[in-house]
């Protein structure tokens, strides 16, 4: 099942990618943000295993350098963000109701049925979550990242 199945992959995205956090919390990828400096983004990516994401070219070689995965992006396009991680970590961009995380505090979230709907309970920060008529840009936005790896993966 690898990586797909049990979404252990682990991020931290510099302040220059603040937005992807929150998709990658939600397909269910363990996913810090970090607004301090490079120094710090390096440390925690190699004490705890994760792949930098950031749009910061030094950065990005400092970390090639000290032999830790980093992804650099020109641009802040979210569909081509989640295609290119998934293309070259071989991820599901598939929501998946059972394994999902907080959009702001990265905790995975407790799926319960209340009244008939599926919600999303945070026990990390209290949140609650249910799809509303915010999902459809949220359905949108991943069908196009889908879209966008297949295309890639077709060339």
């Amino acid at each position: 099942m690898g990586v797909e199945g049990s979404r252990s992959c682990r991020f931290v995205a510099d302040a220059m990618l603040k937005n992807i956090v929150s998709w990658l919390r939600i397909l269910g990828y363990d996913t810090i943000y970090w607004g301090g400096g490079d120094r710090e983004v390096l440390g925690i990516a190699e004490a705890e295993g994760r792949v930098i994401l950031t749009m910061d070219r030094g950065l990005a070689a400092i970390a090639a350098r000290r032999g830790l995965r980093a992804f650099l992006f020109q641009e802040n396009d979210i569909p081509g963000i989640l295609a290119r991680i998934a293309r070259e970590l071989g991820l599901s961009l598939s929501f998946d109701p059972r394994h999902t995380r907080c959009p702001v505090c990265n905790h995975p979230l407790n799926l319960e049925h209340r009244s008939g709907r599926e919600e999303w309970v945070c026990p990390g920060c209290g949140k609650k979550y249910w799809r509303g008529s915010h999902w459809r840009n949220i359905s949108r936005t991943l069908e196009e990242a889908r879209r966008r790896l297949s295309n890639s993966s077709t060339t």
